[in-house]
């Protein structure tokens, strides 16, 4: 029996690579259809998947810094011994900037829902019909969905696409409610764009100024390059009343004090000079009393308007510095050729994976021949 299992033993380990290669070489065939079934999949694959482009823009976004002119407010209490800005509740000038909002921070702002909720909203044009819609009816109407879309599509038919603009997509004061059909066209839209910021090595801004690339696919070239010139639009306007938000509502406060304080200025200056016409050659004790009384009347009005007035100019500097400069390095450009899906790529991996499979038949088979063999 020991000499029987001796005789076997050598069966098996004087299978060389060398034998195991012809082995395979011989069962090619199959190896072949493992990658001509790949091939085929590949394609369909390649014919269901629709077709995506992708717009580029690249952005210049530069932190604004306080100038010289941050501090003419503080020369202003030498006029009338009066902190202006701390009594109205102001800090005009002397901002440290920690309310502006970052770059750092934009990629988190364009997923936010708010912002996609604005970009929703706007119109987009179809290359192939040269039509105008909004965002929303573009992705329900004239987009097909993925392989696996489709998949799930075939479990789910209440789809919800007859009417879906029986709930606007504005935010209802704090509080948001969206339906299924929404939520899903949020979700479709925020895997859309795709934003990346970097520093700028540019030794002249100093390292303050920030590149923001900014990516948007769709089934549709135009719709690609609108949608990513829309974001774009978006981002600036969002971005641009968040810093100079608090600067503008002082400015508008100061304006209106402005205006109060010079009609009492003038109402002051009308009194002491019909008071002066009228009393000119009068040298009484009450009249000269009365006198000096409207003369601080006026010297006060003249103060607080002048104050007042250089603080109209200090609000209009201070909403100037804290706009945010943006500067279009790369436009959107209406793409040429599809980003998606990658015909090669794809072909090219089915075909591996298809000679994977058939070489693993094959040795398996291999194998299993070999301890299927009786002993001797």
């Amino acid at each position: 029996m020991e000499n029987n299992k001796q005789d076997h033993i050598p069966a098996i380990t004087e299978m060389t690579f060398k034998d195991i290669f012809l082995r395979l070489k011989s069962g090619k065939k199959t190896i072949y259809l493992s990658m001509g079934i790949g091939l085929i999949i590949g394609i369909l694959i390649v014919l269901i998947t629709p077709k995506t482009y992708s717009t580029k823009v690249t952005l210049l976004s530069e932190t604004q810094q306080k100038s010289g002119a941050s501090n003419l407010l503080g020369q202003l209490g030498g006029l009338s011994g009066i902190d202006m800005g701390s009594i109205m509740g102001l800090n005009i000038g002397g901002s440290s900037g920690s309310d502006v909002l970052s770059p750092d921070v934009y990629p988190e702002v364009i997923k936010s829902t708010p912002f996609l909720l604005d970009v929703m909203n706007q119109q987009v044009t179809i290359s192939k019909k040269n039509k105008k819609m909004p965002l929303a009816e573009y992705l329900i109407k004239h987009t097909s969905p993925s392989v696996a879309g489709r998949f799930f599509n075939i479990f789910n038919s209440n789809t919800e696409n007859n009417n879906p603009f029986n709930t606007e997509f504005i935010p209802n004061e704090n509080v948001l409610h969206l339906n299924k059909t929404q939520t899903d066209l949020l979700k479709t839209l925020e895997e859309m764009i795709h934003v990346s910021v970097q520093k700028s090595g540019d030794k002249l801004l100093g390292g303050r100024s920030k590149i923001l690339t900014l990516s948007v696919e769709a089934q549709d070239p135009l719709v690609s390059a609108v949608l990513a010139d829309s974001v774009v639009n978006t981002l600036k306007e969002y971005v641009i009343n968040y810093n100079t938000g608090k600067a503008k509502k002082d400015l508008a406060f100061i304006k209106k004090q402005y205006n109060i304080a010079k009609r009492k200025y003038y109402r002051a200056q009308k009194k002491l000079a019909d008071f002066n016409d009228s009393h000119n050659n009068v040298i009484l004790a009450t009249v000269n009393s009365q006198r000096e009384r409207l003369q601080k009347d006026y010297t006060l009005a003249t103060t607080l308007y002048t104050s007042l007035a250089r603080m109209l100019e200090k609000s209009k500097i201070e909403v100037q510095e804290r706009t945010p400069v943006f500067t279009i390095i790369e436009p959107a450009k209406v793409p040429l050729k599809k980003s998606a899906p990658k015909t090669t790529l794809i072909l090219l991996g089915f075909i591996i994976i298809g000679a994977f499979v058939g070489f693993s038949i094959e040795l398996v088979k291999i194998l299993m021949n070999i301890e299927s063999k009786p002993e001797k």
